[in-house]
């Protein structure tokens, strides 16, 4: 490990440097997590998920057995790195660039769904505020994760507030599609985040976070790990809850770039079951999992929200140093495991800028016009020590974002 560590501060002391800046944001991926968790939990005790005590292993054998397929080392190492490097780079600007036509109609409704998490109510703040600047109204209808049929409940009462479109993430479209054709019937639409894929029919307006944004965390989670062992051989655990589908692009793509760009490299899966989780028994799992193989260099966690605690599990076990942990989109307790060098890196979850995208998107709905492919992308970023800046629960960048959309709005 350290030598890991010696390489990953040569290579960066020879780069440029990163810029560090702080801000979130919201449209949690915890939250969505937790959504999806709350409306898959019945179905999860029958799931197929092997569980974590006797988690599925892909790595006894590597990752790929027709290594002349793959990239060189060296080109495949400095590949990951300046993939690395982009995905570093605070961003400049928002994902949405097309102004409209003309100033949005004034005085329109959206609905905000809102679930008990605090996540889910940083984006319920981005759209109030963008709201507010174009003199619309955002109505926040609570429903709880931990039972779907109330956010049926809230969609069917928020139809008599006149929406333009109603804001939720995560929920499996069987649990609300019942919905769709009394919202098509209003002229109202239905825009649901963080699930595999857009949903479809009647009434449905896409959001983001769907299949591609996945494929793009799991590809830059390998590309972290490949960086920073300089591509070297190193066994690797791959953390994860499959009970939530959204997070099935990510583990694909991880497991292409490993089977690629390294393929002496293995992978051992730790799949976690739903309620192993809720029971706060992954940590233990993953800590198990690294006992039982000591040759362990790099633990890759799907969604940080899952492994945000584990440095402390890891120390306590005495594993401390022995292993590295990259994860995915994470809140403020993964940046702080980052900046104090327990965590190697994480993904910012923009979840706040993800309020402004939600109403950017309602303006364009209600004035005919075309959603930017923007309005579908994350804006998130690649979190290391050498750019983290503050932790932040919302972690917002560019920091003047409101004043971008605002430009776009035509908004003085």
């Amino acid at each position: 490990m350290h030598k890991e560590n010696h390489v990953r501060t040569t290579r960066r002391r020879h780069n440029q440097p990163r810029p560090s800046r702080r801000a979130l944001t919201g449209i949690g991926l915890a939250a969505a997590v937790l959504a999806v968790a709350a409306c898959s939990s019945s179905a999860s005790s029958g799931s197929s998920t092997t569980p974590a005590s006797t988690s599925s292993t892909s790595a006894s054998t590597p990752a790929s057995t027709s290594p002349s397929s793959a990239a060189s080392p060296s080109a495949a190492v400095s590949a990951a790195i300046a993939a690395v490097q982009k995905a570093e780079t605070m961003p400049t600007t928002i994902p949405v660039t097309q102004a409209l036509s003309s100033a949005p109609p004034k005085g329109k409704t959206v609905l905000f769904m809102q679930c008990e998490e605090v996540e889910c109510s940083y984006e319920g703040v981005g759209m109030k505020a963008a709201a507010a600047a174009i003199g619309w109204n955002v109505k926040v209808l609570n429903y709880q994760a931990a039972n779907p049929a109330t956010l049926v409940t809230a969609l069917q009462s928020g139809l008599q507030y006149h929406p333009v479109a109603a804001f939720f993430s995560g929920v499996p479209q069987e649990a609300w599609a019942s919905e769709q054709k009394a919202y098509a019937a209003a002229g109202a639409y239905l825009v649901d985040t963080f699930l595999p894929s857009v949903p479809t029919g009647a009434a449905i307006a896409p959001g983001r976070a769907y299949g591609a944004d996945m494929t793009a965390l799991g590809t830059v989670l390998a590309d972290e790990q490949i960086a920073s062992s300089d591509g070297a051989a190193a066994k690797s655990l791959l953390v994860n809850v499959p009970t939530y589908p959204v997070f099935g692009p990510l583990v694909t793509a991880y497991n292409a770039v490993m089977a690629k760009d390294c393929p002496s490299c293995s992978v051992t899966d730790v799949n976690v079951t739903l309620p192993q989780m809720l029971a706060g028994d992954l940590n233990q799992a993953v800590v198990s999992a690294v006992k039982r193989d000591s040759g362990v260099k790099y633990i890759i966690s799907t969604n940080g929200s899952f492994t945000d605690t584990l440095p402390q599990a890891l120390k306590a076990a005495g594993l401390a140093g022995q292993v590295q942990l990259i994860s995915g989109q994470g809140v403020n307790l993964d940046q702080q495991n980052v900046l104090n060098g327990s965590q190697l890196a994480t993904v910012s979850s923009p979840l706040t800028l993800s309020g402004w995208q939600d109403v950017d998107i309602a303006i364009r709905l209600v004035m005919h016009q075309p959603i930017p492919a923007g309005d579908g992308i994350v804006p998130w970023v690649l979190l290391t020590k050498s750019n983290l800046g503050t932790p932040s629960s919302s972690y917002d960048m560019p920091g003047d974002y409101p004043a971008l959309f605002e430009k776009l709005w035509h908004v003085s």
